[in-house]
Formats: C-alpha cells, structure tokens, sequence
C-alpha cells in the first residue's frame, strides 16, 4: 500500500498496521488503538488539517472514559506512525501533533506485592479446582518474571535443563534473551507432563489462562491483584535475593534500568530479615 500526498490519518494508521505493526508479537494492541481512533473524526481527517488543538480535543474526550495510561500509549503510537510517514515513506508532514501535545500525567508504577497469607489462599483456593489446578503455573510465572505471552510460548526445546537456562525467542521488545532458571523453577518443570503432541510446556491458551486467573483471586479473596502483578512480584524477589539490577535485567528483558526500578518494590521486613542474617555471619 503506498500513500502519496495529502492523506487522511486513517490511511496512514491503516498501512502502519499492514507493515510495520503486523510484523511484531504484541500487533493486537496496536490494533486495538487503531479501532478506537476509527471512532473519531480524526480518523477521516487530513494530515495537514491535524493540529495540537484537534488533537487535544481527542484526549479530552477519550479521557471522560479511560485511564491516562491508556491515552498516552494512544498518542504514543499514533506519533509512532506519523514519524515512520515523514521519515521512511518520504510524506511531508511538517508537524507531528500528536508528539507535541500535553499528556496527561499518571503514576505508572504499581507497588502490589502479594503478601504471605494471600499466597496461602491462593494455593487452597487452587486446590479446590481439581484437575484445573494452575498454581504451578502461576509460580513458574513469579519464579520467571515471565510475561504472560512469553510464559505461554515456553517449548520444552526451549529448555536447557544440565544449565538450568530457559531460552525466550519472542519478546515484547524484539530482542531474544536467556535467562536462568532458579532451583524452585526447575523443580516446578519436573512435575510438569511432557505431551508428544504439544511441544508447549504449558497447555493452556492465553484467555483460558486469564479467565482462570480471575476465578482464582476470587475464590481466594485477593483483591485488586493482575496476572502482570506476578511478574512485579519476580522481580522483587530477585532483588530481595541479592541480584544486581544487570543480574535482574538479564532475566526481566528490561534494556533501560530506569524502567527496571519501576517494577521493584522491596518490602522492608525481608530487607530486615537480610541484614540480621549478614549480621549473624559476621560475628
């Protein structure tokens, strides 16, 4: 699909789609923002009639429906788009608005940290579910600091089990990693059935997976808990294990410590529990 001069927005979101986000893992969620764009008149609009006031006239109305988060990721995307227009696909479009306009501000991180006794209603609550039982599933996850897509795309060819390393070849950044695996990981992949007809490790699909985690925090009573809260909770743990942030990023993917530091949360009693214990080595 080529495009030549003075275009609607909707024609350039729609041939960013077609080759460039299509080409990626997570091209769902760029999908999904193209969709909600559609809605608006912005959609139909020109490239050279959209300017910061238009859209800002969008975030104000978006926001009366969704989070800031969600707002920011759209307009980062749809900038994304209009800067691979001017730059790869020759348009001249002098002004990215949708990179110049005010975003709304948010607190990005979260610090849920899933206490002890919530874990023990977690794995009674799991029990209960008899042949569905998952929570080896969940602490693989935690053990991992796997996303949910990566976690599900685990193939036992992936597994170097004498290195205790687990290859991820699709990630959401694009770039492969290695990470290692902990005792408690390996131990997790002992119990796990190998099937000669599914070289997943995990047999179970991505919205099977989500629906069983809703049930389960429910059943359980943890409130205001996400699956991607399980991978923060890794993340932490490895801290807390004495990791170095190199050391943590080899197994999170994270390329940029800043973003890393988001996702650690550490709680203060094990850091107390850390230092009587290096005390108690000393003397």
């Amino acid at each position: 699909m080529s495009i030549k001069g003075d275009v609607n927005l909707g024609d350039l979101l729609d041939r960013y789609y077609n080759d460039i986000a299509l080409q990626r893992t997570w091209h769902r969620r760029e999908r999904s923002i193209i969709r909600n764009i559609q809605k608006s008149p912005l959609y139909q609009t020109r490239i050279s009639q959209i300017n910061e006031s238009s859209v800002a006239k969008y975030r104000d109305e978006r926001l009366k429906t969704v989070r800031p988060s969600t707002i920011v990721r759209e307009l980062a995307a749809v900038s994304h788009c209009i800067t691979i227009a001017q730059t790869d696909w020759g348009l001249n479009i002098p002004i990215n608005a949708f990179k110049l306009v005010r975003k709304p501000k948010f607190r990005n991180g979260r610090e849920r940290r899933i206490t002890d006794e919530e874990w023990i209603r977690l794995v009674e609550a799991d029990s209960l579910r008899g042949k569905r039982s998952f929570i080896h599933i969940v602490e693989f996850a935690i053990e991992t600091a796997l996303r949910k897509g990566e976690l599900l795309r685990v193939r036992w060819a992936d597994l170097d089990l004498k290195q205790s390393t687990l290859h991820i070849g699709q990630t959401k950044n694009g770039y492969p990693r290695t990470i290692p695996l902990t005792p408690r990981a390996l131990e997790i992949l002992k119990n796990v059935n190998f099937k000669l007809d599914n070289p997943h490790v995990f047999d179970v699909k991505y919205g099977t997976l989500s629906s069983w985690w809703t049930e389960l925090i429910q059943c359980a009573g943890v409130r205001n808990c996400r699956w991607h809260d399980l991978r923060h909770e890794g993340i932490s743990r490895h801290f807390e294990r004495g990791l170095s942030i190199p050391e943590v990023a080899l197994i999170s993917g994270h390329r940029d410590y800043q973003m890393l530091r988001r996702y650690t949360h550490i709680k203060p009693e094990n850091v107390a529990a850390k230092l009587a214990r290096l005390s108690a080595r000393s003397e």
